[in-house]
């Protein structure tokens, strides 16, 4: 062999060791896509809560709105009397 293919091989070996420690494994990939799927079920988790929350914080306001309400109040007044 000459020298020039000699150094064009030790090129291409060297350059193949060094991209390959760059690559990421399958484990790792599957390790992360793990880690968010377990972020996105805690962000789901917190959406529900916040949705009810909300639910909950959106019927208090029409309620005092309601018996706050003038109308409503004269109202209620009829129907009781």
């Amino acid at each position: 062999m000459s020298v020039s293919r000699l150094n064009k091989e030790a090129l291409k070996a060297e350059l193949y060791n060094e991209l390959r420690a760059e690559l990421a494994t399958k484990e790792f990939v599957r390790a992360e896509i793990c880690e968010v799927r377990v972020e996105i079920g805690e962000v789901r988790a917190e959406l529900k809560q916040n949705s009810f929350l909300l639910k909950v914080l959106i019927g208090i306001t029409v309620f005092g709105l309601t018996l706050l309400n003038p109308a409503f109040v004269k109202l209620v007044e009829l129907v009781i009397k």
